[in-house]
C-alpha cells in the first residue's frame, strides 16, 4: 500500500473531520487516564489504611503477649526458649527451608525479649549489723 492510499483511507491530517476525531480521542484518553488515576489513588489510600490497622493490631497483640510472658517464672521461660531453639536447630540440621527454621526460632526470640524487657523490681537493702 502506498502513502497516498493510506492517506485516502485515514483521511488527510488537514481534513477538519480527522482533526475533530483526534480531539475526541484526546479528550477520551484524558478522561480515561483521570479516572484510572483516581481509582488508583482510592485503592492506595484504602491499602494504606488497612496496613496501618494491621500494624497497630500487631503491636497491641505483641505488647499483650509480652506482658503475659513476663508474668511466667524464669525457669518456665528458659525451658520454652530452649525448646524453641532446639526445634529450630533440628529443622536447620534436617535441611528444611529457612522459613521453617525461622518459625522454630521465633518464639525463643519473643521469650528472650520478654525476659529482657521485664521490669526490674528494686531490691530492699539489707540492714548492716553493727
Amino acid at each position: 500500500m502506498t502513502t497516498l492510499e493510506l492517506e485516502s483511507e485515514r483521511g488527510s491530517p488537514d481534513d477538519p473531520a480527522v482533526e475533530g476525531n483526534l480531539e475526541t480521542r484526546r479528550e477520551s484518553l484524558v478522561r480515561h487516564a483521570s479516572e484510572t488515576l483516581s481509582g488508583a489513588r482510592t485503592g492506595a489510600q484504602s491499602l494504606i489504611a488497612r496496613v496501618l490497622g494491621a500494624v497497630q493490631a500487631t503491636q497491641t497483640s505483641a505488647q499483650a503477649t509480652t506482658k503475659a510472658l513476663q508474668k511466667l517464672p524464669d525457669l518456665t521461660l528458659r525451658w520454652l526458649a530452649a525448646s524453641s531453639v532446639g526445634l529450630g536447630a533440628g529443622l536447620y540440621l534436617a535441611g528444611k527451608r529457612r522459613i521453617a527454621f525461622a518459625a522454630g526460632v521465633a518464639p525463643a526470640l519473643m521469650l528472650g525479649a520478654a525476659v529482657v524487657l521485664r521490669p526490674v523490681k528494686p531490691v530492699a537493702p539489707t540492714p548492716v549489723k553493727p
